[in-house]
């Protein structure tokens, strides 16, 4: 329950991060290996069998949920869950804007707003993960990554079922499957 009312806050907080000018001109070329990602299905993103395998169980069921179509000023969205035979779920929130707003200042401001709503629920402090999209930061307890892929995408992934000791190798190597 704590762990979903987390990350349900955080990809809330981290979808209402935009603000600022911006290009309104939708630059679908400047998104390597972005073609055909569609953040209105996260449960095509990744595979129910890579994310078992990753977790060392089975995914029994996966359930799409939270799904907004684009406009032309308004971001795709949504999130899947994946229930995993041993009882635990993982879940994928994706984004993609029509607009290049994924600036440094959006960055900053969700992670601003994911260590500051962390505080209440855990002492361990966020870690950035270099190398991984534009920007990435881990939020250990919860075990959830947060990545930038570029500056249209983003994606949330908690693996909350991970070992604590394995959770954010297995959740780069996760989202690193998601960028394409």
């Amino acid at each position: 329950m704590k762990n979903s009312m987390i990350f349900a806050l955080g990809s809330a907080l981290a979808l209402s991060a935009c603000g600022g000018p911006q290009d309104k001109a939708k630059d679908e070329t400047s998104v390597a290996g972005a073609s055909g990602w569609d953040a209105t299905d996260a449960c095509k993103l990744l595979d129910k069998a890579v994310v078992g395998a990753a977790l060392g169980d089975t995914v029994t069921e996966t359930s799409l949920a939270f799904v907004h179509q684009p406009t032309a000023v308004e971001a795709a969205t949504s999130e899947c869950t994946y229930r995993l035979k041993g009882g635990g779920t993982a879940t994928l929130m994706a984004r993609r804007s029509p607009i290049a707003d994924n600036t440094p200042e959006v960055i900053a401001q969700t992670r601003k707003a994911t260590e500051t709503t962390m505080r209440a629920f855990s002492d361990k402090a966020i870690e950035d993960v270099p190398d991984l999209g534009k920007a990435a930061f881990f939020v250990p307890g919860i075990n959830q990554m947060n990545v930038f892929l570029d500056d249209q995408r983003f994606v949330v992934l908690t693996v909350g079922t991970a070992p604590r000791d394995r959770a954010k190798d297995v959740a780069a190597n996760l989202v690193q499957r998601i960028a394409g």
